[in-house]
């Protein structure tokens, strides 16, 4: 099939000849057991074209049935969004919720009674845990102002941000952010309203960092940072296993010295090379 056209109403046919310069004689083509195939009688057009005519209305239907498509798929994804929107937020505030009733339920008087402290200014002293354990002076020292020491300067930009947060099991625990917009980090703090009662708690700290280092369970000890606590008792044993481990790592450290200083000897171009 050679020359295959198109009728005005949707034909598909064989072009058998011309009749004349505005007419056409053509046969219409048929499918038959999925072949395609020129049937029945000879028949004259005015008008063929090189595709399927397709009339106005049917381009225009054609065109309204792929925009409500479109619009279809939009207005579906919208309402996917928003179910799953709606079903965050009703997940979020019933966990916020479950974790307020629990809050109530499980907290006791010395927590909210530590909060109305911290609340009211009535917090002294705070005691910071972890590899860097301190107790300082909430209205005296530096640690709970951000202070801008660029060049030498001392200027106080303004007081840190201390959170609190809640857990479900009914402690409220207190952190000290790097700045005062919260950013830079944090460390878990515990406020108090005497000296006495922040190395009472500094004391329990290490000596439960003491226990898990003897034991082998802890990779360290801040043996120079509690040692800067006032008051607090670090065991012997301790002392002697940071002391051993210090005088190991100096040999070490002098054992690798003497090794890159003799592969710097053996690399170093001698006096007769020099000289010559």
């Amino acid at each position: 099939m050679s020359d295959i056209k198109y009728t005005s109403d949707g034909k598909k046919v064989l072009v058998v000849g011309k009749l004349n310069a505005e007419q056409t004689i053509v046969q219409e083509i048929f499918v038959s057991a999925g072949q395609e195939i020129p049937s029945g009688e000879n028949f004259v057009v005015k008008s063929l074209h090189d595709a399927p005519a397709e009339s106005w209305k049917e381009k225009n239907l054609r065109e309204l049935e792929a925009r409500y498509e479109r619009s279809r798929k939009e207005l579906e994804s919208s309402i996917e969004q928003q179910a799953r929107r709606l079903t965050t937020i009703k997940d979020k505030a019933k966990h916020h919720a479950d974790a307020l009733f629990k809050f109530v339920e499980n907290s006791d008087a010395g927590q909210l009674d530590l909060l109305k402290k911290v609340v009211s200014g009535q917090i002294t002293h705070v005691f910071i845990s972890g590899y860097s354990p301190e107790i300082f002076e909430w209205e005296e020292g530096d640690k709970a102002y951000d202070v801008d020491t660029y060049h030498g300067r001392m200027r106080v930009e303004g007081i840190k941000l201390l959170s609190v947060y809640g857990h479900s099991d009914g402690n409220l625990t207190y952190r000290l952010h790097t700045y005062r917009d919260g950013s830079g980090g944090s460390d878990q703090v515990f406020p108090v309203c005497s000296y006495a009662e922040a190395l009472t708690l500094a004391q329990t700290e290490c000596d439960t960092q003491a226990t898990a280092y003897l034991a082998d369970k802890r990779g360290s000890f801040s043996l120079s940072s509690w040692q800067k606590i006032k008051g607090i008792v670090i065991p012997a044993a301790v002392i002697e296993k940071c002391d051993a481990e210090a005088d190991a790592q100096r040999v070490r450290r002098i054992d690798n010295l003497k090794k890159e200083l003799a592969d710097l000897e053996a690399k170093a171009p001698s006096k007769a090379k020099t000289t010559a």
